[in-house]
């Protein structure tokens, strides 16, 4: 089994998604909402083609998966690895804010 891969913009999508719901909700449901889509990247590696969807509409080989109301973009490397390329909310303009 391979192993995930952060991008620069996906680190930056998670930390930007702790801070907005530390600010509307709390601290620990910010914890809770970090852990779960941690949890969610972390089962990618054990079905990555079953668990996602292809979006090659917006980049070929791109692929999504929900968790909770965000998408996790990713890729499938050769090796096996997972590439986390965004985690974006799901009523964003998706196929803009892939291209930021």
């Amino acid at each position: 089994m391979g192993k995930v891969v952060y991008s620069r913009k996906a680190i930056e999508d998670l930390t930007s998604i702790w801070k907005y719901t530390a600010k509307e909700w709390s601290e620990k449901q910010a914890d809770a909402y970090y852990r779960m889509l941690v949890s969610s990247i972390r089962k990618l590696l054990e079905r990555p083609l079953s668990l996602g969807r292809s979006y090659d509409e917006i980049a070929f080989g791109l692929r999504g998966c929900k968790a909770g109301r965000h998408i996790l973009f990713y890729r499938i490397c050769g090796n096996g690895d997972v590439e986390i390329i965004r985690i974006l909310h799901q009523r964003m303009d998706l196929k803009r804010r892939m291209q930021d």
